[in-house]
């Protein structure tokens, strides 16, 4: 077996060109510095120097182990100094679980003001659903999860809560369907556009919010069918650029990046209660660093968020609301 020990003896000695100066370089004594070399050399069966009295010529065994010694002992002094950083907390991997729309728009804004802090921080992004970000919470395999809390059950939850943002629900169309002047979507649009608006992007969320929405459309849009079932606000939004059917998304999914890029599509504001986003984190981790500081990061990030125009509420949705508000004044 090669040692470390031995492999950095070689390289000194193979620099220093003979054992008096390689002794010198290392405070080693001369026959220490023999007995590892004759070690090795006899570990690989085959000779690293020719000696020359107090001379050694690296044989061409010797020239490839030096140009090998040279990439192993600098990934050994990398990984080194790497663990140096992570035990002074200057170093790590911070993992966390969100919706893509989240990963892609508020992490880039919270990265960039972490590594101003501490460059060596690397972020492990996994883009899954609320309930899977949260069974990995609790299988610490994430560190953080952002999510809304309308995906979770309250009950569920012993973590650590942090506000991030909050954005509204709105109704997703292919751009220029104006509904602007829409009472009724099945009387006042042309067959082309009533086709559109009844054709509905649902989601498999498997939660309370998945529920909530198709009770929405089975209310306002009463003579919908559903077209398409998505798992990512992105696919659905895709779908309602394409002309294939409307979706109601968080605003905020409707822009594609960090930037101001947007899909394609119009927003109409609904009667649906904000998306109230919060991260969750492991108690302990909000007290040390790099933890804290990033989470600091995530809260300013999400205060930078820009929105996408929102148009407002269509007449048929107004109805819709005055409606609800009609029932529940006479039932008190």
């Amino acid at each position: 077996m090669i040692t470390l020990h031995q492999l950095r003896i070689f390289w000194s000695i193979a620099h220093a060109e003979s054992l008096t100066r390689a002794s010198k370089l290392l405070g080693l004594a001369q026959p220490s510095l023999s007995q590892q070399i004759s070690k090795l050399e006899g570990s690989i069966g085959t000779q690293l120097f020719d000696r020359n009295r107090n001379q050694l010529i690296l044989t061409d065994a010797g020239k490839f182990l030096l140009r090998k010694s040279e990439f192993i002992l600098a990934s050994v002094d990398e990984a080194i100094a790497g663990l140096q950083e992570f035990a002074e907390g200057q170093r790590g991997v911070i993992s966390v679980g969100a919706l893509n729309s989240l990963a892609r728009i508020v992490l880039p804004r919270a990265m960039r003001q972490l590594v101003k802090v501490f460059p060596g921080i690397e972020l492990d992004i996994h883009e899954v659903s609320p309930g899977e970000a949260l069974d990995l919470l609790y299988g610490r395999r994430l560190t953080v999860a952002l999510l809304a809390v309308d995906s979770i059950a309250k009950s569920s939850v012993s973590f650590l809560r942090f506000p991030v943002f909050r954005d509204s629900y709105v109704l997703a169309v292919p751009r220029g369907l104006d509904l602007s002047t829409t009472k009724d979507p099945w009387a006042d649009l042309s067959e082309a556009n009533r086709k559109v608006v009844n054709s509905v992007i649902e989601f498999n969320f498997g939660s309370g919010h998945q529920r909530r929405m198709e009770n929405w459309f089975h209310s306002a849009i009463p003579h919908h069918s559903t077209v398409g079932h998505a798992r990512t606000y992105e696919v659905a939004l895709s779908l309602v650029q394409e002309g294939i059917g409307v979706a109601v998304v968080p605003a905020l999914a409707a822009r594609i990046g960090s930037s101001d890029g947007e899909f394609d599509v119009d927003l109409y504001q609904v009667n649906l209660a904000d998306r109230e986003i919060v991260g969750l984190v492991p108690a302990q981790y909000s007290r040390v660093e790099p933890y804290a500081t990033f989470l600091a990061a995530v809260e300013q990030a999400g205060k930078e968020i820009k929105l996408p125009d929102i148009k407002p509420k269509p007449p048929f949705i107004k109805q819709l609301e005055a409606a609800d508000g009609h029932t529940t004044a006479e039932a008190s």
